[in-house]
């Protein structure tokens, strides 16, 4: 795990006090030694967390005994050991790192070797004799690759940052802003919030030479696989999911260094902790969690759960002061929005899990969406039964009513709110166009590139959907940037490919058997953990986020941004009209705390990175050169 950056084009000596400018506003991903490789037509820099193979031999940017291939790697093979079984005598390998393992795999395979990899990664492969730079991105874009062209000359690194330190334009991107505005998406396409700065989507490569993208393909489509044709549940499945569960958990516990686990206290992280028990000597006996000051307290779950795999439970309370003091920083780490203040509070944990001295962190993100963990994609279900005239119907409905706690006339409400499709957000609210500028409100009309999914449609499309767009590219950007605030490197199982192509074969009905959500990682769970944890439904209120909004210091904080002149003079917003509705929510209730969050973030990005010159992190790194000859 580490932080990569490069430019690659006219190298002289002015580039390399630029490349160390990169280096240094991104040197939290990697404290633990940074160095740069001079090609004569690039320099590529590289800052290292040492997780696997401690020694100097392991260090990067890695080149091939032959000196015709250069890899520069942020990330984790997780099946690097059996992977380095398999090529066998077809590479002399000279270290016992991951790294060289996937350098193994490009040099004799190619790009097609990727088929082969699990795990997480962003990287460039430079191939010397062709003077080919190639960029890839993991499938679920689980770790972050940005680039830009500037002045004839390409530069790529892991953090936005850095491209800003390197002398990138810092001009915000409207269409992104108005896309986020709309319906909360981000990191849909290969666009950022930076008029000059695009990512290397998820499953996807570019291919640079002589400073100009050559080439732009996708390597793995999730949408493209033919999945088959909606697998019955039954004991073998059954078996199968376990099975699989407790090998991807294994290959994830490849590590020099302890690993802690994130823990909820609900079902995906502690099927996970379930699912890795027998290699327990590589695991920190101490769980992680988060609570809050104010609002739904989950700490009776949590201990639970920490008691249950006898482990010693740090539960980090997270505070109104902490949000308020801790805001500008998760902006500026975050690079955009933050994702509500359930993402806010890990800031706490992140801490907690930093003073402990463990680097290595895993998180129980990606079981919702390939297993069918939401409420909307339940109802979506039932919904669908009943369009169909479905015979179960009616016994699907009534267990759903049951598990959620509703009555039928509330469920009815429920599904006559599907009706509306797009744009209600979580809070219940629809998009407001009032509230913004007229001449803004106009740029929206074209803003929207990605796909929309109708609520009849298949939940696998919905799902999928999430993958893509809703929900896992904002959580990994965000869980990316801000563990990697603390140098921690953040594994999250459950994204492994197998297991989400798994999840996405089996038949609806296998989702919500019962009226509960992952009915069947709960069956796979029978044993494994209590039922007052595997049988609970999903807890989607976690994080109080509309009761410290209405406490006076946050309050105050939202009228400080609304009332500034900068605010005023945006060019986006209808001050009257904002102002008019976080009154509505402050006297009467009015729920809409998803648009308030969404003001108060987007204006806090334009005051941090765009309404002033980006400011270079300064900093005595010691800083190896090397030569490629």
């Amino acid at each position: 795990m580490c932080g990569i950056s490069g430019i690659i084009g006219q190298i002289d000596n002015s580039k390399k006090n630029i490349l160390k400018d990169m280096l240094i506003s991104q040197a939290h991903r990697g404290p633990d030694g940074h160095r740069i490789l001079i090609t004569k037509s690039s320099l590529l820099g590289f800052s290292r967390l040492k997780i696997i193979d401690f020694n100097n031999r392991s260090m990067q940017p890695m080149v091939s005994e032959d000196k015709k291939h250069v890899l520069l790697f942020n990330g984790e093979i997780y099946n690097y050991k059996s992977l380095k079984n398999k090529i066998g005598n077809s590479y002399n390998f000279r270290t016992s790192s991951d790294t060289e393992v996937l350098l193994a795999v490009l040099i004799l395979y190619g790009i097609k070797g990727l088929k082969y990899i699990n795990g997480m990664f962003a990287f460039c492969y430079y191939d010397v004799q062709n003077e080919i730079y190639t960029l890839v991105r993991d499938r679920f874009g689980q770790k972050p690759l940005y680039f830009a062209e500037n002045n004839n000359n390409f530069y790529f690194a892991s953090e936005i940052k850095s491209l800003l330190a390197g002398g990138i334009c810092n001009k915000a991107n409207f269409k992104n802003v108005a896309s986020y505005l709309y319906d909360g998406h981000v990191d849909c396409t290969n666009e950022t919030f930076f008029k000059e700065i695009r990512q290397v989507n998820p499953g996807s490569f570019i291919q640079v030479k002589n400073a100009k993208i050559i080439l732009s393909k996708k390597w793995y489509n999730i949408e493209t696989i033919r999945f088959k044709d909606d697998q019955k549940v039954n004991s073998e499945n059954i078996k199968y999911v376990d099975h699989l569960l407790s090998k991807v958990c294994e290959e994830h516990l490849n590590s020099d260094t302890p690993i802690g686990v994130a823990l909820s206290g609900g079902l995906d992280s502690s099927s996970m902790l379930a699912s890795m028990q027998k290699n327990k000597s590589n695991l920190s006996n101490t769980c992680f969690s988060v609570d809050y000051e104010k609002g739904v307290s989950e700490k009776k779950w949590i201990r639970s759960a920490a008691k249950y795999f006898d482990k010693k439970s740090i539960v980090s309370t997270y505070k109104v002061k902490a949000f308020l003091n801790d805001f500008d920083k998760m902006i500026y780490s975050h690079e955009g929005p933050l994702g509500g203040l359930a993402n806010c509070a890990m800031e706490n944990l992140y801490k907690k899990v930093n003073q402990a001295n463990i680097k290595v962190l895993l998180d129980g993100t990606g079981l919702d969406e390939a297993f069918g963990g939401y409420r909307i994609h339940h109802l979506i279900y039932i919904n669908r039964l009943l369009q169909n005239n479905d015979e179960t119907y009616s016994i699907n409905k009534d267990c759903y009513c049951d598990k959620w706690k509703i009555n039928e006339e509330e469920f009815l409400k429920e599904i006559n709110n599907l009706k509306k499709q797009f744009n209600v957000v979580q809070d219940g609210t629809s998009f407001n166009q009032n509230i913004y500028s007229t001449d803004f409100f106009e740029s929206m009309r074209d803003t929207h590139t990605h796909k929309k999914i109708d609520n009849l449609a298949d939940v696998r499309d919905h799902l999928i959907n999430y993958l893509l767009c809703s929900k896992i590219p904002k959580n990994t950007r965000i869980k990316d940037r801000q563990s990697m605030s603390y140098s921690i490197e953040l594994r999250m199982p459950f994204l492994d490919h197998r297991l989400i192509e798994l999840g996405l074969s089996l038949e609806e009905e296998s989702y919500f058997k019962g009226g509960l959500t992952k009915s069947i990682i709960r069956n796979v769970m029978q044993n494994k953990l209590p039922n007052t944890i595997r049988l609970s439904q999903k807890r989607s209120i976690q994080a109080p986020q509309a009761e410290w909004l209405s406490t006076p210091a946050v309050s105050g904080m939202v009228l400080d941004i609304i009332n500034s002149n900068a605010f005023k003079e945006r060019g986006i917003f209808n001050f009257k009209k904002i102002y008019s509705a976080f009154n509505d929510f402050l006297k009467y209730g009015a729920p809409n705390t998803f648009h308030i969050w969404q003001w108060i973030n987007i204006e806090k990005f334009f005051q941090i990175f765009i309404d002033r010159p980006f400011k270079k992190e300064f900093s005595k790194l010691k800083i190896e050169f090397i030569e490629l000859k």
